[in-house]
């Protein structure tokens, strides 16, 4: 009778291993090319928000990439939408003209994060009026009413955050309406309201 050394037989079951580990891989990725799902990360279409891409997976956003709303006399580019999230956050770069900006307003839901880009912001919110310029980080949380305004000569660019997401559908809405007349202000409260957003009279100076 002829007995196999131990260790080789421990090789070969080594071997078969390592194999079917191989071809456990290959079969995933096959699996995931043929449901048309690059794997790994994935470049975001943010030109498409209706087909979210990458929702709890890593994704990015090339520089040219986004959907463009002029509300407010604002430019603002949404460049991470809450479907690509699950909801949790979404990014929108906006633009300022100088002395522009948003009326005051106060959000029920959401909480803001505004990093300055380029330029010099004046932000009021509750009692407060500080003055952010580039690399200044403002954290306005929910409930609290504020505005800002681009108090510099050439415009500014301000990256936001709004947590949770969603919100970004407001500026969408508002964009679709005619841009041939001023903005009928009954019509932009009435979709405010549904994204719990109220504009504030300006207390007088």
């Amino acid at each position: 009778m002829t007995i196999k050394p131990k260790s080789l037989t421990l090789s070969r079951y080594g071997v078969w291993r390592r194999l079917g580990f191989v071809v456990v891989g290959v079969l995933i990725a096959l699996a995931a090319l043929s449901l048309g799902r690059p794997f790994g990360m994935t470049r975001a279409d943010t030109s498409n928000p209706s087909v979210p891409e990458a929702a709890s997976e890593p994704f990015w956003v090339a520089s040219e990439a986004g959907i463009t709303w002029k509300i407010f006399g604002l430019e603002m580019v949404g460049k991470i939408l809450s479907p690509q999230t699950n909801g949790a956050y979404s990014v929108v770069i906006s633009t300022t003209p100088p002395q522009g900006g948003p009326p005051l307003h106060v959000h029920d839901r959401e909480d803001e994060l505004f990093y300055i880009l380029n330029g010099t912001y004046e932000f009021r919110f509750g009692d407060e009026t500080i003055t952010a310029t580039t690399g200044d980080f403002v954290h306005l949380p929910a409930h609290i009413p504020h505005t800002f305004r681009n108090i510099g000569t050439e415009p500014g660019m301000a990256m936001n955050t709004m947590t949770p997401g969603g919100f970004e559908q407001f500026f969408a809405e508002v964009d679709q309406l005619p841009k041939d007349r001023p903005l009928d202000r009954v019509q932009v409260a009435e979709i405010a309201a549904r994204y719990g957003l109220q504009f504030l009279p300006e207390s007088p100076s």
